[in-house]
């Protein structure tokens, strides 16, 4: 139980920002230890209260069925839908292909889904704090850091508190646009990641600030480069599909 308190008092040190719980991990002999099992727990709180506020969410919501049965005979019902058919004869036949794909589509996640996340969210959790750690390991050497790689790992796991701010998603429909807790808990994370940064390596603050952001602007980067050659031989083969078929 002292050790679960623990690694709490170190998500909610992560979340607000708190350098002391920084601190604390970097000089911590099993931080890197302690660190997995923060990621982990907060990974599994997070996910279950997603779980627990989708099956409210499905508990409380209308029948999708009936919603979309309501919209579809409103539409048909509207003026213009006769007009529309009045003049097109293949509208209707359109609209009624048009509205079954619209109604398949939702913008809930289901229960199921949610369940799979609680058995693959920790793994994922996991290696995308490994990866980040490694990166940022490497660049705050770079920029002239002197901590060690596990003190490193130790204080990035802090950082990961920021993902706390999806346990609103228990309460059912709090996310009211989807994505927006994941891009608040991203940014806080890259801040909870320069705090790591400049307690592990005592790096200056513009240096803690590129050793943290200058891993994401080189994939970014990189992505835009891949994008751009992509969509550079996609064009090529068309215009020699084109030129062929000319011929």
């Amino acid at each position: 139980m002292a050790a679960l308190m623990t690694l709490l008092r170190l998500g909610l040190g992560g979340l607000f920002l708190d350098q002391r719980a920084f601190q604390a991990q970097r000089d911590a002999p099993g931080g890197v230890a302690r660190g997995a099992a923060l990621v982990t727990l907060v990974s599994l709180l997070v996910t279950v209260a997603a779980l627990l506020g989708n099956l409210g969410e499905s508990l409380t919501q209308p029948d999708p069925r009936l919603v979309s049965a309501t919209i579809h005979q409103s539409l048909k019902a509207m003026p213009w839908y006769a007009e529309t058919t009045a003049s097109l004869p293949t509208f209707a036949a359109d609209f009624e292909q048009v509205f079954t794909r619209l109604n398949s589509f939702s913008l809930t996640p289901s229960p199921q889904s949610s369940l799979l996340g609680v058995v693959t969210a920790p793994f994922l959790a996991l290696l995308g704090w490994l990866l980040t750690g490694t990166v940022v390991h490497g660049l705050a050497r770079a920029f002239g850091g002197s901590a060690r790689f596990g003190q490193t790992l130790a204080c990035t796991a802090v950082a990961s508190g920021a993902s706390l701010l999806g346990l609103v998603q228990i309460v059912p429909y709090a996310e009211m646009l989807p994505g927006t807790l994941f891009l608040a808990s991203a940014l806080l994370a890259l801040f909870g990641t320069y705090v790591a940064v400049r307690e592990a390596h005592g790096l200056s603050p513009w240096r803690s600030f590129w050793a943290v952001t200058l891993g994401p602007l080189l994939l970014t980067l990189l992505l835009l480069v891949l994008y751009c050659c992509f969509a550079f031989m996609l064009v090529s083969a068309l215009r020699s599909v084109g030129g062929g078929s000319g011929r």
